[in-house]
C-alpha cells in the first residue's frame, strides 16, 4: 500500500511540472533529454539542473485467429515520465523513469490472473503496483529506471535499476545477458531495466572494460565482464560470466561494414553450472546486415540459430507472452527476419518485417504505417500476423492489429 501511494504521489508531482519539448530514446533503451531545460517560473533566465520529458499514448488493439472468428478488443493508455537531475559538473546524475498503464478490455476479463501478470516485476526490489483493478480493467504504475550515476575521469559507476545493453544486433541478442527483450514489443521502446551495479573503465576513445552484476526477483545473480575495442574498423567485444546462477557464459560480438552494408553478429555459449562435466551446453548465434539505398529505403536482414533446447510451446500466443533470456530468444532452431522501411514523405513512413521459422513452416508478417501529425503527435497503424504448424497437419494462426496515437512532451 505504501508503494502504491508513493507511485501516485510521484506521478502527480511530475505531471504538475510538465512543459513542452522534444524527446528521443537512445539505442540502449535509456532515455535522453532535451537540450533545453525546463525553466523556473519567474526565472526564465536561470537554467535548472534537472529535466523532465515523456509521452502519452492511446492504443486500440484487436486479437483474433481468423477474420470470421471471435475478436478480442482492448484499449491501452500509456504514460511515460523521465526525470533526470545532475550536479553542476555533470559528474553525478540521478535518474528516475516510470510508466503508467491503464488497460481495459476483454483480455483482462477473459484471462485468469491477468492483473497479476500485468504487475510482474523481475527486479530484486518490486517497483510495480496495480493501483486499482476490476473485472475488465487494470491501472499499473512501474518504475523501470531508478539509478545514481557517477563519473570520475575514466571511471563510471552506476547503481540501481538501469538498462544494460550489450547487444550488437537489432532483433536477437545472445550477448544481452541482463535485459533480453522481444522485437514484437514495439510499444516499449525503452526496454526493461535490471537492479544492478555497473562499473565501466574507458581505456581510450575506442576501448572499455565493463563489469555488471544484477539480482533478480528470485534472488539469483547474473554477473559478467565485457571488454570492447576497435580493430580493423570493427567494434569487437568479448564477454564471460554466469547467467541466473545456472549457466556459465562465454561470448563475442562485433559490428562494422562490408562495402556499404553494415555487418553485425553475436555468439554466446551457455554451459550448465550443475553437473558441469556431465552436461553439454548450447550455442546461440545471430548475424545481421543493414543497407541504406540512395532513395532512403533501408533493408535489414537478420538470422538466429540456437541449438533447440527451449521450452516446448504449442501456439504463437504462448511465444508472444513467453519470458525471454539471452539463452532463450526463440522457440525453434532457426529464425530468419527481413525488414524494409521507406519514408514516403518526411511525415509518412512505411515498414514491413517478415520472419520465417523453417522447422514450423511458419511465418510472421508485420506491417507498420506511421504518420507525424504534428511535431509531437504521431499516428501508427501496426499489424502482426503469425501462421505455422506446431502440430503436424494443424496450422496455428494468431493475428493482432493496433491503432496508436502518441504525444511526446
Amino acid at each position: 500500500m505504501r508503494l502504491k501511494i508513493l507511485i501516485i504521489l510521484i506521478s502527480f508531482n511530475l505531471l504538475s511540472t510538465i512543459s513542452f519539448g522534444g524527446n528521443r530514446t537512445s539505442p540502449d533503451g535509456n532515455s535522453t533529454f532535451p537540450e533545453k531545460e525546463l525553466p523556473s517560473a519567474g526565472q526564465d533566465s536561470v537554467s535548472r539542473n534537472w529535466t523532465l520529458n515523456g509521452y502519452v499514448t492511446n492504443m486500440q488493439s484487436f486479437m483474433f485467429q481468423r477474420w470470421d472468428g471471435d475478436w478480442i478488443s482492448d484499449n491501452l493508455s500509456h504514460n511515460r515520465l523521465n526525470f533526470k537531475w545532475h550536479n553542476n559538473s555533470n559528474s553525478l546524475n540521478v535518474v528516475v523513469e516510470m510508466r503508467n498503464r491503464f488497460i481495459i478490455g476483454e483480455s483482462v476479463k477473459n484471462t485468469p490472473g491477468y492483473a497479476q501478470m500485468f504487475d510482474s516485476d523481475n527486479g530484486f526490489v518490486k517497483l510495480s503496483a496495480n493501483i486499482f483493478s476490476g473485472n475488465s480493467y487494470v491501472f499499473n504504475s512501474k518504475i523501470d529506471r531508478a539509478f545514481i550515476d557517477y563519473t570520475k575521469e575514466k571511471f563510471q559507476v552506476r547503481v540501481g535499476r538501469q538498462r544494460i545493453n550489450w547487444g550488437q544486433c537489432f532483433t536477437w541478442n545472445p550477448n544481452d545477458l541482463f535485459n533480453a527483450y522481444s522485437f514484437l514489443d514495439f510499444d516499449y521502446a525503452e526496454k526493461p531495466g535490471s537492479d544492478a551495479i555497473r562499473l565501466q573503465y574507458y581505456g581510450n576513445s575506442t576501448s572499455a572494460l565493463d563489469f555488471a552484476i544484477k539480482l533478480d526477483k528470485n534472488r539469483k545473480v547474473t554477473s559478467a565482464l565485457l571488454y570492447r575495442f576497435n580493430k580493423w574498423n570493427y567494434d569487437i567485444q568479448f564477454l564471460g560470466g554466469i547467467l541466473n546462477e545456472e549457466d556459465f557464459v562465454l561470448g563475442t560480438g562485433w559490428s562494422g561494414n562490408i562495402l556499404n552494408a553494415s555487418f553485425r553478429g553475436e555468439v554466446s555459449y551457455f554451459h550448465p553450472k550443475k553437473n558441469f562435466a556431465d552436461t553439454s551446453g548450447i550455442f546461440s548465434v545471430s548475424l545481421g546486415s543493414e543497407y541504406a539505398f540512395k532513395n532512403s529505403f533501408v533493408l535489414q536482414f537478420e538470422m538466429l540459430y540456437r541449438q533447440d533446447k527451449s521450452p516446448k510451446i504449442t501456439s504463437f500466443a504462448d511465444y508472444y507472452n513467453m519470458n525471454l533470456s539471452a539463452k532463450n530468444l526463440s522457440f525453434t532452431d532457426f529464425s530468419i527476419m527481413m525488414q524494409g522501411s521507406y519514408p514516403v514523405t518526411p511525415l509518412f513512413n512505411v515498414s514491413l518485417a517478415v520472419m520465417y521459422f523453417p522447422r514450423l513452416n511458419g511465418i510472421f508478417i508485420g506491417p507498420n504505417l506511421s504518420y507525424s501529425i504534428t511535431e509531437n503527435l504521431d499516428f501508427s497503424l501496426i499489424a502482426q500476423s503469425f501462421s505455422g504448424q506446431f502440430i503436424k497437419g494443424q496450422t496455428d494462426h494468431f493475428n493482432m492489429g493496433f491503432l496508436r496515437l502518441k504525444w511526446s512532451f
